[in-house]
This record gives structure tokens, sequence and C-alpha cells, in this order.
């Protein structure tokens, strides 16, 4: 089967997880046996592919779907939209994509059924695969690797891009007193919002760039932090999931996509008051490692499953 990847043309200007996301899908299909492109000057003409994966619903692509509509070919679509957003100004956007759309992939059946009550879109084109991990991230790291290169013992990490919903200087102001240092690992989204970060942060909070996905240093830093936190107001990005299969404490924001994901076993926080997350920390150091998050992060999780599964699906729907 040979596959088409594309996504709204301005994606790159910025990229983030998502960037990385469609990147890995190219390798992953390619690695089981299809044949991926993505979408640009080195990919062949349309009529080569059997099927097109757009990854988002982000304005910009609605034109370039439309195209592939016509020349018949099959678009199965990864939103990659937060669909627990309620106050989102992209209804008809949003809508106009799934309309395009031959199959909906989503991560989570809390999407699926936010995707459903939200938008008129039949159950019968959704089906749900989970979210994949890159199976690099389950090799375990040089011992220490991380803290020897930082300087760093203890610590609570945060993996990814710094942005204002994702929440990370009210964080950074609730454990301005905290003796274990914060970690940020990534860039960032908006300037503005990163410089007030830094400035709000005292000498126990470090900002490391952006780490190769599944790099050894990137796999000490998760396998070896005493807790991994991700507040924002959205679900926790893939970064998360791979803490889970490092077998990491978490502390989470209380999110259903996190509970259907993770069920109980995280530290989950409503509201990131100095108090509360300071005690949801501790509460999660003393509970250790999670060899029950690790196994189920593998089972589910761990690619090349997830992607064998949407092949199927695509062979099976189209």
């Amino acid at each position: 089967m040979r596959i088409l990847l594309t996504t709204y043309h301005q994606a790159f200007l910025a990229p983030g997880g998502g960037e990385t996301e469609l990147h890995q899908l190219a390798d992953y299909i390619n690695d089981v046996g299809g044949r991926a492109d993505l979408y640009g000057p080195n990919s062949r003409r349309l009529s080569t592919y059997d099927a097109v994966i757009h990854f988002s619903a982000h304005g910009g692509g609605e034109r370039l779907l439309s195209e592939i509509k016509a020349a018949g070919k099959p678009i199965v679509l990864i939103p990659n939209f937060n669909f627990f957003d309620q106050q989102h100004s992209a209804h008809e956007v949003v809508q106009r994509h799934l309309d395009l759309a031959d199959l909906v992939i989503l991560r989570t059946n809390a999407e699926k059924e936010l995707c459903q009550r939200n938008f008129a879109v039949s159950a019968a084109k959704i089906a749900v695969v989970p979210a994949g991990i890159a199976p690099g991230f389950g090799k375990p790291a040089e011992e220490r690797l991380f803290q020897s290169a930082y300087g760093l013992d203890q610590y609570i990490l945060w993996v990814g891009q710094i942005a204002e919903h994702k929440r990370q200087l009210e964080v950074i102001t609730a454990l301005r007193d905290i003796d274990i240092p914060l970690v940020f690992v990534g860039g960032y989204a908006d300037k503005h919002y990163y410089d007030k970060c830094r400035a709000a942060a005292g000498e126990n909070v470090r900002f490391l760039p952006y780490m190769q996905p599944a790099s050894e240093i990137l796999r000490s830093a998760m396998q070896s932090c005493a807790v991994y936190l991700e507040l924002g107001d959205d679900y926790p990005g893939f970064s998360a999931l791979e803490a889970a299969l490092a077998g990491s404490p978490m502390v989470l924001n209380d999110h259903p996509w996190s509970r259907e994901t993770f069920g109980d076993l995280p530290v989950y926080v409503d509201t990131p008051t100095p108090a509360a997350l300071q005690n949801a920390i501790a509460t999660a150091i003393s509970s250790g490692a999670r060899e029950q998050l690790t196994q189920k992060m593998r089972r589910l999780h761990l690619q090349p499953g997830p992607t064998k599964q949407l092949l199927e699906l695509i062979g099976t729907a189209l």
C-alpha cells in the first residue's frame, strides 16, 4: 500500500510534536512494509498513491483535500484537534475536514464521543487507534547519562513546547519554593510567553533545548526523573506516553484523555495551586515507578503496533 502524507501548508513554519509525529508515521509505515511519502517536491504523482493520510484539521488544508477528493483518492484524516475545547472558534473549518474525509482516526473513545456530539459525522466513519510511541523509547539508556550531562540529581521533568495553553508559567510560580529542580525540555511557540517564563524562573528551573525523539539523552531524562509533570489545558502530548513507558511517576492535569489512557495510576491535579501541586509531586515521588503503566504502554501504544492497526483499517474501510 502506497500512502501520501499531507498537512496544512504552514505547519512546518513552527514545527512541534505534531510535525514530529507526521515524520515518524512515514517511517513506521515504511518499516511495516507500506510505502509512505510526505507531500512535497519529492513526492510522486497523486495517481500513484492508494490513499492520502492528512494530519491536522487546522485551517489551510481544505483546498488541498478538495483537490485530492476530486481526484477520487480516499482521504484518512487524523485531526490532531482538541475536541475537549468547547470554546474553540474552528467549528466550520473542522467540519469541512470531516466532510472531506473517508475515514477519521481518533486516539481515544472520549474524543470520538465529543466529535460525534459536536460535529456532523457518522460513527461508521470514525475509528479509534491508540497513539503510538517510538520503539526506541523502550530501550534502557546509560545510567545517569542525563544527570551527568546537566549536573542534576533528583529533578522534575516536563518535555514539550512551551506555550501559554500549556501553563508552564503557572507551574514555575507554584513551584518557586520547591527544593527539587524543575527541568523543561523543548522549544517555544511564543517568544513573549517564553520570556515571561524565563523571567519568573528561579535558580531551580532549567530550560533545555529540543532533544531528538527516542535519543539516548532524552530516554535517560525520562527514565531517571523523580516526577514527569504536564499540566496544560489540553490533553497531554506524546511525551506523557513516553514517560509512562519509562515508568516515571507522573503528575498530570485531571483530563478525560488522561483518565482513559493512563487510568488512575498517575497523580492528577485539578487546579495547580502551590499547595496542590507540591502535594501531588510528593505523592508521586513516594509512589515510585509504575510498572503497570509501562506494561500498558508496551501492550497498546508501542510502535509499530498502532501503525499496523491503522493500515489494516485503511485496507478494510477503503
